[in-house]
């Protein structure tokens, strides 16, 4: 089954883009392998997770295709992390920035005195999504926001849809194949979304936003400073980096000065390390190419706990 990690290596991200056809023939065949049929008619529109939740999605667009091929599961080692991590700190906040058709936030039964958060850019899964979040047992905790995550508040950020593979709509740079829709989204900061209630909270968050982690991390800020806790998930790509100018090494200073930083391996062992560097992860992974997901904790305690159990 192709994933999003499959899609995002250098040779692949270009046979992607320029064979988007033949990508969507694969997809194709696995729905006619599951479904027996490509009416899209006759293909569902949602999925029953599971947790029991429902994620409801575009049967039409490949990545809506894929999750419905995969039942709902294309990235595992998140999916993973956010159930544990919710099911051990019960978390006061939840933030998921970046939600797409909301795999991670519909992934799970949250506690009742959670407060959800859902921030995501692409205009055209806005429908799917909120008939998800009407669907799950926590709707009345969960907001949607559709805007851009950033490091500044009500700017318009110029923001490239992509219609070929959703997951792949970002800020940072614009596909080679032309099935690509540029529009304006307003910006929005995460501590002037939370307006200083996460004094003393705990806080669990993921981000995927394709090249603008560094951006979106540094209005989240206050967040870090006033919160009890705060343990997050991000996806880091050096060739996404490269692409929106960000110094990765001033990335991790950054990151350094709040959390204590975990590091997925290929083989999915997970590396401590207090102060990182790019230095590091090149020596980790053998190329100055990089793609992996990271932790992010201000307590280690909890994930030290937490990746001791994803490793067991």
């Amino acid at each position: 089954m192709i994933n999003k990690a499959a899609v995002r290596k250098p040779f692949l991200m270009k046979m992607w883009e320029q064979y988007p056809k033949l990508w969507k023939g694969l997809i194709d065949f696995g729905i006619l392998m599951k479904y027996r049929t490509l009416d899209i008619s006759k293909l569902p529109d949602k999925i029953v997770l599971p947790s029991s939740t429902v994620l409801y999605v575009d049967a039409k667009e490949n990545r809506g295709r894929a999750l419905l091929i995969s039942g709902g599961v294309t990235q595992k080692r998140l999916l993973s992390f956010w159930q544990q991590a919710v099911e051990a700190v019960k978390p006061d906040y939840i933030i998921d920035i970046g939600v797409n058709y909301g795999e991670c936030i519909f992934s799970i039964i949250y506690p009742k005195h959670t407060k959800i958060f859902g921030i995501e850019a692409n205009q055209n899964l806005l429908t799917y999504i909120s008939k998800s979040r009407d669907a799950h047992p926590n709707h009345s905790q969960i907001k949607i926001v559709h805007a851009f995550a950033s490091d500044s508040d009500g700017e318009d950020k110029r923001f490239f849809i992509d219609n070929h593979w959703s997951g792949t709509s970002s800020a940072s740079y614009m596909p080679a194949h032309h099935m690509v829709d540029e529009v304006s989204v307003q910006s929005i900061t995460v501590d002037s979304l939370l307006n200083n209630s996460m004094e003393n909270k705990v806080v669990l968050f993921k981000i995927d936003v394709e090249g603008y982690e560094a951006f979106v991390l540094k209005g989240m800020r206050q967040l870090f400073e006033n919160s009890r806790s705060v343990l997050g998930f991000i996806e880091f790509n050096s060739d996404y980096f490269e692409k929106t100018g960000v110094d990765p090494n001033s990335f991790f200073e950054y990151l350094n000065q709040y959390f204590t930083i975990y590091v997925y391996k290929e083989n999915d062992d997970i590396v401590k390390v207090k102060s990182l560097k790019i230095e590091d992860l090149h020596e980790m992974f053998g190329s100055d190419y990089v793609h992996t997901d990271l932790i992010l904790a201000t307590d280690a305690e909890i994930a030290d706990s937490l990746t001791s159990n994803e490793k067991s």
